[in-house]
């Protein structure tokens, strides 16, 4: 008993320390950028002000994730509330833009204008784009014969959901491997654990909407995922909420089991 209670408690470890490994990065770097700021002669305080708001908000990104993790294993629907995906996704890249700088990556940005609001939990969500926007960061790490460029768009599909998309320049996917990239345990990446794409797509899946990837040619990748609006959800909320009792429950048969480990 003692050894699977151990066994247990390090999966979930782990899964929270893909999450928070994120915004914990930023913290760092943001806190290094604040400092040479105020070492400088004379002294940036525009740029180290804002590089500790970054931190501020990277450090509740932090706790967040704590949370939503937490909740996931304790099987606990999202925290359901109108939201824009507009305005998340304007705030996370805000949180992120100097790791895009540092990475010298171009950012075009799209957003659909007079979006209906969604139904979902803010944190879930923002991981989802987090997640996507660091693996685009990731995939065009080495590239150096073309522009490094990421794409957020957000728009309505033909069935009222919004559907949001991040695209990238990278290295692309092996067609082979589309789907499997979002199993558990699965990576493509050396120092990879195979959680983020797979979280992903559950907490997608757990707000009635899905996740999938798709080449982005001649280079890249681009994820998509598409989540009801208010308007839409309105019909076909009871079996929602059954999916993302399913939803929940797979997850704490993941986290709580060996697949983690």
């Amino acid at each position: 008993m003692y050894g699977k209670q151990s066994t247990t408690l390090s999966n979930r470890a782990v899964c929270i320390a893909h999450e928070v490994n994120q915004p914990l990065t930023a913290i760092l770097t943001n806190a290094e950028t604040a400092l040479l700021w105020l070492k400088r002669d004379p002294m940036d305080l525009d740029e180290a002000t804002q590089a500790i708001e970054r931190i501020i908000g990277n450090t509740l990104r932090a706790a967040d994730v704590v949370r939503g993790v937490r909740d996931l294993v304790r099987k606990s629907p999202p925290m359901a509330a109108n939201l824009d995906i507009n305005d998340l996704i304007k705030d996370l890249l805000n949180l992120v833009s100097l790791d895009l700088r540092l990475h010298h990556i171009a950012v075009e940005v799209e957003l659909a204008e007079n979006l209906e609001p969604i139904r979902g939990d803010h944190g879930q969500l923002e991981r989802v784009v987090a997640n996507l926007i660091a693996n685009g960061i990731e995939a065009m790490s080495t590239v150096q014969d073309r522009q490094r460029r990421l794409r957020i768009s957000t728009r309505l599909d033909k069935n009222g959901d919004v559907q949001v998309a991040v695209e990238d320049t990278g290295t692309g996917l092996d067609p082979a491997l589309v789907e499997r990239i979002f199993d558990p345990l699965f990576t493509t990446k050396c120092e990879g654990m195979g959680l983020g794409l797979w979280i992903c797509r559950s907490i997608v899946t757990a707000h009635g909407g899905r996740l999938w990837a798709t080449p982005n040619l001649p280079h890249g990748s681009i994820f998509r995922f598409v989540v009801p609006s208010t308007v839409g959800s309105k019909t076909v909320a009871p079996s929602r909420c059954r999916q993302t009792m399913r939803t929940n429950r797979q997850v704490e048969r993941f986290v709580s089991g060996a697949a983690c480990s």
